[in-house]
């Protein structure tokens, strides 16, 4: 039973180090295009199931602007294994 906990707060780990990586990535994308919190931009998260597991996507949002198609970090949690992974978009 401690295994299994000791696994489950390693995934936690990994996930929430993922998370922070890829927050601050989707922030340094958003600067360089003047997508910034003084001119109203935020990141918001939502959860997503796919096939392989679950996934965290973070976006930029603005209450009056579109947001930018295609910008999006996103971090995965394999189901079997518990495996994270991350897609982040290409540097400008």
């Amino acid at each position: 039973m401690a295994d299994r906990y000791d696994r489950t707060g390693h995934i936690a780990l990994a996930f929430s180090e993922r998370r922070d990586l890829a927050r601050a990535h989707l922030l340094r994308e958003m600067a360089a295009q003047g997508l910034t919190e003084r001119n109203g931009w935020k990141v918001v998260e939502s959860v997503r199931q796919a096939a392989s597991g679950t996934e965290l996507v973070l976006r930029p949002l603005h209450l009056h602007d579109d947001s930018p198609a295609g910008l999006e970090c996103v971090v995965k949690v394999r189901e079997a294994d518990g495996a994270i992974d991350h897609d982040y978009p290409a540097a400008h």
